[in-house]
């Protein structure tokens, strides 16, 4: 085999074995981080009450309507089962805890991000600023440091300096460090825990590395929100009488009561 055959050969292979990866990628980015439907389906008319035999009847008269609550005969239908004893779950390294970071993000001009959040670890509450939009971090699942992973929450909300000007509302931004773009700065709590600075970073690279996605989740989420407020707009509600049936199932607690058997 000549120099130049064994090279195209070597080439042909690591092409077939990246074409082999990135769908596998692309399947596992699609699985963590999907992209919400754009379609506002608009919810279902009221079910009709189906024939029953009335064991008893309440009703609860409002002033614009009225509620009112069915008891029906009870279900023939088998007892329901014991529900099996729940697996004990354990996540990360044997004997180490499964924690819960919770941050609340307060976002100017989808560009510069004041993060406060409590470390359940350490007990210690943690403010820092961040130039990057944390408000697309939401889909963000949890946070792994090493072996050890957490749950992630997020509330992040933004805000238009711009617009809050042009409404006359004289207002700035809040006192901060100055930062380079995708920098950080811990302004509460130990600025050197190095805890701290891995969770912030590795924040931080999951932002670099999965932006368009995550921007695409944004925009799909704005579409549904912007539907959803549009159907509502034009069909608003109106006060309607509700009724609400019950019919226990054998066994239930609710036949040892009146009207039961």
């Amino acid at each position: 085999m000549t120099t130049s055959t064994f090279l195209a050969f070597s080439l042909a292979c690591g092409l077939s074995l990246q074409a082999q990866e990135m769908p596998q990628a692309e399947a596992e980015i699609e699985k963590e981080l999907p992209i919400p439907s754009t379609v506002f389906i608009p919810p279902p008319p009221p079910k009709v009450v189906p024939p029953m035999k009335i064991e008893a009847s309440t009703t609860r008269k409002l002033p614009t309507h009225q509620i009112t609550v069915i008891r029906s005969e009870a279900s023939t239908l088998p007892d329901i089962p014991v529900p099996p004893e729940p697996k004990p779950f354990v996540q990360g390294p044997i004997g180490e805890p499964h924690y819960l970071l919770s941050f609340g993000a307060s976002v100017y001009d989808h560009r510069l991000s004041h993060v406060k959040w409590y470390d359940p670890r350490t007990k210690e509450n943690f403010e820092a600023w961040c130039a990057w939009d944390w408000t697309l971090l939401s889909p963000f699942p949890e946070i792994k440091i090493g072996e050890r992973i957490s749950s992630f929450h997020l509330f992040a909300s933004n805000t238009d300096t711009d617009r809050r000007l042009r409404f006359g509302r004289g207002w700035d931004v809040p006192e901060h460090p100055e930062l380079e773009d995708l920098a950080f700065a811990i302004t509460k709590g130990d600025t050197n825990d190095a805890e701290a600075i891995r969770i912030l970073g590795t924040l931080r690279d999951y932002y670099i590395n999965h932006k368009d996605r995550l921007v695409l989740i944004q925009k799909a989420r704005e579409e549904y929100q912007a539907a959803a407020a549009a159907w509502h707009a034009a069909h608003p509600p109106k006060p309607e009488n509700h009724t609400f049936w019950l019919k226990p199932h054998r066994g239930s607690r609710y036949l040892k009561q009146e009207g039961g058997r």
